[in-house]
């Protein structure tokens, strides 16, 4: 009984230890927000001690399926997918050799011409898969009536730049040139994606433009060149362990095929060149042109962003130039012309979010050129807030955002069906 009752202390003063994540006042649902900080931090010491052990590596086969398990437990309850559903027929398959799975709507599976967003997970390029995203895809299948493909892309370090965007490519093309033997209508093309996944659908509108009805860019990641925006400096030391933990840049590096070595040099933005920063950070990158001032809470900031250009590591920016300022890696630094004839583009960002600025640049230079963007900003939400629409850790901000990208699938696909 003393035992029990003394690893029973120690365990709640282990966890009490850990919910110790800097969670900001106006992000409502607090305890539930620690939680999954103290999941995800959880999921990060079990791997650690894991890698320590020598029981797996970095990146391996098991560390994506112990990720997916981590993230199924937070947003559902239980560690699994979840299997048959009622009001769905569920199959995994595959297009042009890539992994996928389909979310149709039992109701809708007679019909000839049927709305399709074709989703890529989110993840960094290097973790996650269509499982942990399982419980997502099915919501918003359900509640739209759209059709869902969600793409099991190949992950980095082991496929870098290009592959998992030419995978999430292949798929859409495959879509498009098979729509009717899919019952897909071919006018009602959807992409989208969260993150990683928004980057890669940005990148392919500006390969595909009209052939797409819509693109879905929810907190998207834009731009790889600038790791000092005000987002960045508002946001770092919130949900540091977590939603907003500086570590991503290494995910960033496997994607660039980037040695881990370059971590700091990236993070101090001492990446890119003298005369890179000189041209971008005061045209396309220039947040005192296309950041409105609104979006930004520190008084400070919004008075001055101050970027730095006179410094830069010359011999890094030779071998990552012409990654970096490919538009097809950062769709953010796409010339005007590249951005005319675009989908209807709906772009969802977070207040809490080190990415935040972004998606708020990319839609000020949409309208800047004539493009229909309709951005979708919440204040008091984080990076994930996404994927936490239901389950024990429910926000109520994740079922508001959830609920608006439905909307927007009905009125953008389903309004003239």
């Amino acid at each position: 009984m003393i035992r029990m009752t003394i690893f029973i202390v120690l365990l709640a003063m282990l966890i009490y230890s850990n919910m110790d994540g800097n969670i900001p006042e106006p992000i409502p649902e607090q305890f539930k927000v620690k939680v999954m900080d103290l999941c995800i931090k959880t999921y990060r010491h079990t791997l650690n001690v894991l890698v320590s052990l020598g029981l797996t590596t970095p990146f391996s086969e098991f560390e994506r399926k112990l990720s997916d398990r981590f993230i199924l437990l937070m947003t559902t309850g239980f560690p699994w997918v979840r299997g048959y559903d009622s009001q769905l027929q569920i199959t995994d398959t595959t297009m042009k050799g890539v992994h996928v799975r389909m979310y149709q709507p039992v109701s809708s599976l007679q019909h000839k011409q049927r709305p399709v967003l074709v989703y890529f997970h989110g993840g960094w390029w290097s973790l996650l898969s269509i499982d942990s995203y399982d419980p997502l895809m099915r919501r918003i299948a359900k509640d739209s009536g759209v059709v869902i493909i969600s793409v099991n892309y190949r992950l980095s370090p082991q496929h870098p730049f290009p592959v998992p965007l030419h995978d999430c490519l292949d798929v859409v093309e495959y879509v498009i040139e098979n729509s009717a033997t899919l019952n897909i209508h071919p006018q009602k093309i959807a992409i989208g994606g969260d993150s990683a996944g928004g980057n890669m659908a940005a990148a392919i509108s500006l390969r595909l433009k009209k052939k797409l009805a819509l693109q879905l860019l929810i907190v998207p990641v834009l731009q790889l060149a600038n790791w000092n925006t005000s987002s960045f400096i508002e946001n770092a030391n919130y949900l540091s362990q977590s939603a907003n933990n500086k570590n991503y840049i290494l995910l960033v590096l496997n994607y660039l095929n980037i040695d881990h070595k370059y971590e700091h040099d990236f993070l101090n933005n001492n990446h890119t060149s003298q005369a890179f920063k000189q041209f971008y950070f005061t045209e396309i990158l220039d947040q005192n042109l296309w950041l409105p001032k609104r979006y930004i809470r520190s008084e400070l900031l919004r008075e001055n962003i101050d970027l730095q250009t006179e410094f830069g590591n010359e011999e890094l920016f030779s071998l990552i130039e012409s990654r970096i300022t490919d538009p097809m890696m950062s769709p953010l630094l796409a010339d005007d012309d590249m951005l005319e004839d675009l989908p209807m583009t709906y772009i969802v960002t977070s207040g809490f979010d080190i990415v935040r600025d972004d998606g708020i640049m990319f839609s000020e230079r949409l309208k800047q050129v004539g493009q229909k963007v309709i951005l979708k900003h919440y204040e008091e939400a984080f990076h994930t807030s996404l994927i936490f629409p239901h389950g024990p850790l429910k926000l109520e901000v994740g079922v508001r955002i959830v609920q608006d990208i439905v909307k927007v699938l009905r009125n953008t696909l389903r309004s003239s069906l």
